[in-house]
């Protein structure tokens, strides 16, 4: 019976990245010791510093880039969305301007049939005073300040008294 592991395919049996990752450490070990013996200090700690500029410099252009993508991927996003919502923003205009048109039928209605009132009156010479609510507000308040309008606010008692 023979042991197959999926992830060590072809040639890679003994290169991969769990056994990469497990001598990284020996690796850089023996490659700073050669580059310190072999290479003069001066010019060893000259190399090293350029080399450290040279990627702060590289991974800072690279964010820079980084952003500049994201800043267009997001301002791409909201032209996107702003497709997708306009259709809704296009059905909620038409609702305000269908509910703007039913209440100026409406208004139109309530002024016709106050302007048919009023020629009604005309025509009855003013002298008609309605008891519903229908008349005028100055009405309302003289039948609320009349003394003779406020028996109908007081219940009439039985004959009988409660002890």
């Amino acid at each position: 019976m023979t042991w197959h592991d999926p992830s060590h395919t072809g040639t890679a049996i003994f290169v991969n990245k769990q056994n990469l990752a497990f001598a990284l450490p020996l690796i850089t070990l023996c490659a700073g010791y050669a580059y310190f013996k072999l290479v003069p200090v001066k010019i060893a700690w000259s190399l090293i510093a350029v080399g450290l500029v040279l990627y702060k410099v590289t991974s800072s252009m690279q964010a820079r880039a980084i952003d500049k993508r994201e800043e267009k991927i997001s301002k791409m996003d909201n032209d996107f969305l702003r497709e997708l919502a306009a259709d809704e923003l296009l059905q909620e205009e038409e609702n305000k301007k269908a509910a703007t048109r039913k209440k100026a039928q409406i208004e139109s209605k309530v002024r016709k049939r106050i302007a048919a009132e009023k020629k009604m009156e005309k025509a009855n010479g003013g002298n008609n005073k309605k008891s519903d609510n229908g008349g005028d507000d100055d009405d309302e308040e003289e039948d609320f300040n009349d003394v003779g309008n406020l028996a109908t606010f007081v219940q009439k008692q039985s004959g009988k008294k409660k002890k």
